[in-house]
């Protein structure tokens, strides 16, 4: 069982604030090979304060969405993130530099999860550690474009 100290809290959001900028600094090309392909930025709505988040994930595709997983590094706790979309499943995801409006919906099927699982550790076999350290079943999340004309739905920044 894991629970992130407080300290380690706090280097996450000054590391995720720094990701962040340079990413959308360099729209995605980050230099680390893994980060840079496999990332994107997911914009959530806090679920108390209302204000918008925005988190680096690593992801998958899967047809047109995007795949992530809540890991939070195999904490007992899910991320913030997660809770977020929990309370409003609309997000907004930036992948290398194309912003586009989408809807968040927590895979449930146990195939469809086993299946999309494999793929996320084919990427970071990491998750496969994360997912050992705690008893919390590490929640797959499918972010699906809202259909929208194509002309607002992406937008280059």
């Amino acid at each position: 069982m894991t629970k992130h100290h407080p300290l380690f809290v706090q280097l996450v959001k000054v590391a995720t604030a720094a990701h962040v900028a340079l990413y959308r600094l360099m729209r995605g090309a980050l230099p680390h090979p893994l980060l840079g392909r496999h990332c994107l930025l997911l914009t959530t709505t806090g679920r108390r304060s209302g204000k918008k988040r925005v988190t680096p994930l690593l992801f998958v595709r899967d047809g047109g969405d995007y795949i992530v997983v809540g890991s939070w590094g195999g904490s007992d706790s899910p991320p913030q993130w997660y809770l977020n979309l929990r309370s409003d499943p609309r997000v907004v995801v930036e992948d290398h530099g194309y912003v586009t409006s989408a809807v968040a919906i927590e895979v449930d099927n146990p195939e469809e999860y086993e299946r999309l699982w494999r793929r996320l550790v084919a990427i970071y076999p990491t998750y496969e550690t994360y997912r050992q350290r705690t008893a919390r079943r590490l929640p797959i999340v499918r972010l699906s474009p809202v259909s929208m004309p194509k002309m607002n739905r992406e937008r280059r920044i």
